[in-house]
């Protein structure tokens, strides 16, 4: 059995993201036929539309459908689904800058759970400035900035995240605080 979690998408309740393993479904777009089960909660309205992103399937539910209702059904369709690779067809997503939406939804995420926890508990934050063509933008802020072991956090916990999740990755670079420099020169 394929290993899934969900994941609640905070401003949108009727989406719910299932975390799936990086290298098992290709190319990221908007899902035009699944495998059975999963087929059928599309054809009976359950899921208004499924999509695919690197290392998840969003699921969007159908009008008047409950995640608390729905959600072991969609749960066990999906499993059926992923052990069928083959049965999935995908329109792809046109432009690479669906992708930088996507790489931004999973840096936040993970800025905001375990990378951003770890850095706190070191005194410091990350936070997130930009993503664009692939390459994520951070600034290291409070006891972060200017830290040696910064780069090995930025690399060691951030980027090697994120490369899971994300495979297109090109970097994680640190954008420096500027100084600000106070009084007569």
């Amino acid at each position: 059995m394929v290993p899934l979690h969900p994941q609640r998408c905070a401003d949108e309740p009727d989406l719910l993201r299932w975390v799936i393993p990086a290298d098992l479904l290709h190319p990221v777009g908007v899902v035009a036929t699944a495998p059975p089960p999963l087929a059928g909660l599309l054809a009976d309205g359950t899921l208004a539309e499924l999509r695919l992103e690197p290392a998840a399937v969003v699921t969007r539910l159908g009008p008047r459908r409950s995640w608390q209702d729905q959600g072991p059904r969609v749960r066990g369709a999906l499993h059926a689904a992923l052990g069928e690779p083959d049965g999935w067809h995908v329109v792809p997503d046109s432009g690479a800058r669906v992708g930088d939406a996507v790489l931004r939804t999973l840096a936040q995420q993970l800025l905001d759970g375990p990378v951003g926890q770890f850095a706190a508990a070191h005194g410091g934050r990350i936070d997130l400035v930009d993503v664009r063509d692939d390459v994520v933008t951070v600034r290291l802020a409070g006891a972060c900035n200017g830290c040696p072991a910064a780069r090995s956090t930025l690399h060691g916990q951030l980027e090697r995240r994120l490369r899971q999740r994300y495979p297109a990755l090109r970097a994680v670079v640190d954008q420096p605080t500027r100084s600000i420099r106070s009084g007569p020169r």
